[in-house]
């Protein structure tokens, strides 16, 4: 008698077991490739979004320092000894046993800098990436406000029939700085001091 061959499912599904086709393994590397594509565009973005606004930060915090001092050192000037658009020069007596003081404040166009000298000692940087930089000088004898705009400027103290000094004349200074930081952005600020100890005599 005949042996009846029968089929046996489990070594079918076995023998039809197999692993990924080629065609698989590409997709799925392409699928990965795209994932980790997307994963490091957004943390390649959030990354330079950090560094700029940390780059933002500490030119922010350089020039408030350096124009906080500045400003605060103009206010307790006695007198403007040199007005210059990128220098200034003043006269000022801290109360600190050393007597007046000459300070001057400059502007470092190639180095990007402004700086800091007293009594024609050393500069030392007060403020970095420095883009511009500009002092504005006003006078408050509005006799020589010559058109009437309410602002005594110092080409208006300088020309001045009662102005026999000039720079004595001065009661303010106006400080702008533009900063650039990160990729090219730039910051603007802007100081104002009054001199509040000037010395009004030699006919200012």
């Amino acid at each position: 008698m005949a042996r009846r061959l029968t089929s046996n499912p489990g070594r079918a599904n076995a023998n039809r077991e197999h692993g990924f086709t080629m065609i698989e393994l590409l997709i799925a590397i392409l699928l990965l490739s795209v994932v980790m594509a997307a994963i490091f565009s957004f943390l390649w973005g959030a990354s330079s979004y950090w560094r700029t606004a940390q780059d933002a930060a500490d030119v922010t915090e350089n020039a408030r320092m350096g124009l906080n001092r500045m400003v605060r050192e103009i206010k307790q000037a006695s007198i403007v000894t040199e007005a210059e658009a990128g220098q200034i020069s003043f006269e000022v007596d801290f109360h600190d046993g050393t007597g007046k003081q000459m300070i001057t404040y400059g502007y470092d166009g190639e180095g990007g800098t402004i700086w800091r000298s007293s009594g024609g000692g050393p500069e030392v940087t007060m403020v970095n990436n420095v883009r511009l930089a500009q002092f504005e000088y006003y006078g408050n004898d509005y006799r020589c406000d010559a058109n009437n705009d309410g602002l005594v400027e110092l080409g208006e103290l300088t020309t001045c029939a009662v102005a026999t000094n000039p720079l004595a004349k001065i009661s303010r200074a106006d400080i702008v700085l533009k900063l650039k930081s990160g990729e090219g952005s730039e910051h603007e600020f802007f100081g104002q001091a009054w001199l509040r100890n000037r010395n009004t005599a030699g006919g200012a």
